[in-house]
């Protein structure tokens, strides 16, 4: 009977030891999900991430016209989540840019015009999760959901979390508060 439970006992150490994280310290362990277009739901993952946001979404991204995820997260800013958002200087003249939206719903938007592009599809929610991926966060959702081959992740893990806010509030650093669209002609 010893032998019995010494090996049970030696065992456990073998499991404790090969998977430390898993078991000693779950929550701090990265999780993350994967989704993947034509009709992988990625617009539906991202308005839930945004439905359950509770502190803070900061957004980087090339353009912004997907409605859903616009609507997402003027919700999220009204139930009082920070909301703050980085887009291409492009949003400047584009003809369809949520840029006007989210200005009109007081969200604080920016454009960043220090770069050729600034192509990021980030958004970080509560410190703690991040989607990022070649899921573009445009009008063209259906095209991206039924047609495009694209990706998106959604990662929970606090020390990422916390280089891509630094990496946003570099970004933000040399960024300009969005005014409204400039018409073509006018400077």
């Amino acid at each position: 009977m010893r032998r019995y439970w010494f090996v049970l006992f030696l065992l456990a150490v073998a499991v404790v030891l090969v998977c430390p994280t898993s078991f000693l310290n779950a929550e701090s362990a990265p999780a993350w999900s994967v989704y993947f277009s034509p009709n992988g739901g990625c617009t539906d993952a991202i308005v839930k991430e945004l439905g359950n946001a509770k502190s803070s979404v900061y957004v980087q991204a090339y353009s912004f016209t997907s409605e859903p995820i616009a609507k997402a997260l003027t919700d999220a800013y009204k139930r009082g989540v920070k909301v703050q958002t980085i887009l291409d200087k492009s949003n400047r003249t584009q003809k369809y840019s949520a840029a006007d939206f989210l200005l009109h719903a007081d969200i604080p938007t920016y454009v960043d015009a220090a770069h050729a592009i600034n192509h990021n599809k980030v958004m970080v929610i509560d410190g703690d999760a991040m989607i990022t991926g070649l899921f573009n966060f445009m009008r063209a959702v259906r095209a991206a959901e039924e047609k495009n081959a694209e990706n998106l992740l959604v990662i929970r893990d606090k020390a990422l979390a916390e280089k891509y806010i630094a990496n946003w509030k570099l970004h933000a650093g040399h960024s300009e508060p969005y005014k409204g669209r400039e018409l073509k002609g006018k400077q």
